[in-house]
């Protein structure tokens, strides 16, 4: 017996019935006599409750009453807009217009289908199913679209669980409410759920059909509730075997819920330090593959194939994890365990900072390390001394010379005073482990073999330290070395650096600048320096707040030049080139990413049809003789198609293939002897 049948109930959304019909069951138990009976009806109930949140009865929806009571008792202060731009609030009943407070003709007959679809149990994934709500669309007044559209938010507030992301999209568009949710100041609840409702996970409902159809709405909703205790870490045993015990009673092969056992397993061992774990992966792995090849289980596979050495780290790297249905805390903790193995800390810590504070046990001592460096030491500004401090220095040395007097006149090695420092020494609290912890803390910025790096520790950290002047002279030159020498510390913008992970640095070569390297803060998008560098690697110019400043146009465009690679060229072309119907509107944009003579090629081509044969294509890195990179890019069926090369500034330089430019045959052949191996899509 289901829930609904132990209450001797019809399935309802009214919570006022399933309260009375629990009261009335208990007093037909002895809870003492009839515990499991009562625990039994204790769980009807509970069910009952939540189940609750996803119906929607018929007969509200002919009830203009009912349809009334709602809208004042769910809606403090929406607002309907008309053309005008009028408001009415529904709060005030008399400001209510006469078709809102009395449900219309249309509005009936929207709920009307709107409750068929609700009961045939079908609507979960596809957009068309809901294409007859608005068959009526045109003849909606602005005061019944606003009443339809509350009746929609009402009914995505308590069913988003079980809607596709495409069906959930195509009704935000449709309504618009994207839009409604920027107006906080409207008091509607939706406002501010409608963010996290877009963000439901990208589960497939192919497999509705074979649910019992009074069973489809529960187990959606478990599957669901499965996936969102990932949110704080590692979901709790008991809870897990709980949720994943009510979605197997109904379904056993839903491959959605065995990537979620996947997830599960390798969040507990995600260094797949154990044997049963590589065992019980390749079991559930070839469950899923088996009902269907997904990208989601695909990755799985890729990062246990990395672990175990089986795979180059490309795979992990490159792999468009945009399409999988992944745990953000399981995607976090893999990702970052591959980022510590490369030994790329910083993009460590962009994964698995918020991680180690929910689940800090995850993690071994080495890892912790990286995630927690020891915290900076302000560095203590000089102050002025005032002429108390030289009276209370002179008692101090006059006490001392009273005191040791006769132990000097002892020995004429000894000085027969007590020296400012020294007594400085004695009395200004600084301990020689403080100072020995603030050393080790940025030892490596002021160590480092980067120029930039010391930069930062000498005018940042430590503008104390007396070997600044050192660094001027050997590392500065030109207009670096001049404000370097002239700038007032007290006056740069401050910038709280605690280590070396702290910030990430972007090395590359620009047109117009030469070698240069940008700086940037890990929370923040745009650098807080850009450093310019001469050929013997010392800085020539430091462009940033504190130092030469840029136009602000002519300093974003610098980053953007800074942030152009060889790769980004290549996505440049295939994705927003070859794979756009916008590609005219990408080259007028980004124009960084071509030379010019390669510009004119691509205007000269804007006409060719779209390449979608380049969708599921490959790519492969390979060099000349002389070192030079090209790229070679693959269609889907693995046959090279293009030849990309570069110039020193990543840009894409010349593209060889058929109909394009040419490249002679040795050449060609030579490159493609030297390309390393395939690599995934774009």
């Amino acid at each position: 017996m289901n829930c609904w049948e132990l209450l001797g109930l019809e399935p309802t959304s009214d919570k006022k019935k399933i309260k009375k019909a629990y009261a009335v069951k208990l007093k037909e138990l002895n809870v003492e006599e009839q515990a499991g009976d009562f625990q039994q009806l204790k769980e009807a109930f509970d069910s009952a409750l939540f189940l609750s949140g996803t119906i929607i009865d018929s007969s509200q929806s002919k009830s203009t009453e009912l349809m009334e009571e709602s809208l004042v008792e769910q809606t403090e202060s929406i607002k309907i807009v008309a053309d005008e731009r009028s408001e009415i609030d529904l709060t005030d009943s008399e400001a209510l217009p006469e078709n809102f407070r009395q449900e219309s003709d249309l509005v009936g007959d929207f709920t009307q289908k709107l409750t068929v679809i609700y009961e045939t149990c079908d609507f979960f994934s596809d957009p068309q199913k809901w294409t007859v709500l608005f068959s009526k669309e045109l003849e909606w007044t602005i005061e019944e679209y606003n009443q339809i559209a509350y009746i929609m938010q009402q009914f995505l507030l308590t069913n988003y669980r079980v809607l596709s992301k495409k069906v959930i999209e195509y009704l935000g568009h449709f309504f618009d409410f994207d839009a409604l949710a920027m107006d906080y100041r409207s008091g509607n609840y939706f406002c501010y759920t409608w963010r996290e409702i877009k963000q439901v996970p990208a589960f497939s409902f192919d497999n509705y059909e074979e649910i019992e159809k009074e069973q489809r709405i529960d187990y959606f909703t478990q599957r669901y509730e499965l996936f969102r205790i990932f949110s704080t870490g590692i979901p709790d045993p008991s809870v897990w075997q709980e949720r994943l015990y009510e979605c197997k009673k109904t379904v056993r092969n839903d491959f959605d819920v065995i990537n979620l056992e996947i997830a599960y397993l390798l969040m507990n061992d995600f260094r797949l330090e154990k044997e049963q774990t590589i065992n019980d992966f390749y079991y559930l792995f070839e469950r899923a593959e088996k009902l269907k090849t997904n990208s989601t289980s695909t990755f799985f596979k890729a990062y246990v194939d990395w672990v175990r050495k089986e795979q180059p780290v490309n795979h992990i790297l490159t792999f468009d994890r945009s399409e999988t249905v992944i745990p953000s805390s399981t995607d976090h903790l893999l990702m970052g365990y591959v980022y510590f193995q490369l030994k790329r800390y910083s993009s460590t810590k962009e994964y698995w900072e918020e991680l180690s504070k929910q689940t800090p046990s995850l993690f071994k001592a080495d890892e912790l390390a990286v995630l927690f460096p020891s915290e900076p030491v302000a560095i203590q500004q000089k102050k002025q001394k005032g002429t108390g401090y030289y009276i209370w220095v002179f008692f101090v040395i006059m006490m001392f010379l009273l005191k040791f007097s006769s132990l000097a006149s002892k020995s004429s090695k000894k000085p027969s005073y007590t020296t400012i420092s020294e007594v400085q020494t004695l009395f200004s609290g600084e301990s020689a482990t403080f100072n020995k912890r603030f050393i080790e803390t940025h030892k490596s910025l002021k160590e480092s073999k980067h120029a930039y790096d010391q930069f930062l520790y000498y005018f940042y950290v430590d503008p104390e330290d007396e070997e600044k002047e050192t660094f001027i002279e050997e590392k500065l030159t030109g207009s670096a070395k001049e404000m370097a020498q002239n700038v007032t510390i007290s006056e740069l913008p401050e910038q709280t650096i605690k280590s070396r992970y702290d910030f990430y640095v972007s090395p590359d070569n620009v047109k117009e600048y030469g070698l240069v390297t940008a700086v940037t803060m890990h929370e923040e998008e745009e650098p807080f320096l850009i450093f310019q560098e001469d050929e013997q690697d010392k800085i020539s110019n430091v462009f940033g707040q504190g130092w030469t400043l840029l136009p602000e146009e002519k300093f974003a465009d610098l980053w953007a030049d800074i942030q152009v690679r060889p790769l980004m060229s290549q996505k440049f072309f295939v994705v927003y080139y070859l794979l756009s119907e916008e590609r005219a509107e990408h080259l007028q944009e980004n124009p960084e990413y071509t030379t010019d003579p390669v510009k004119e090629l691509l205007e000269k081509h804007l006409k060719i049809p779209l390449a979608t044969e380049f969708e599921g294509g490959t790519w492969q890195m390979t060099r000349d003789e002389e070192g030079k990179l090209y790229t070679i890019v693959n269609d889907e069926n693995d046959e090279p198609r293009f030849i990309l090369s570069y110039d020193d500034y990543g840009r894409l330089e010349h593209i060889y293939g058929e109909q394009w430019e040419k490249l002679d045959e040795p050449k060609q052949k030579q490159l493609y002897e030297q390309a390393e191996e395939k690599i995934g899509s774009f």
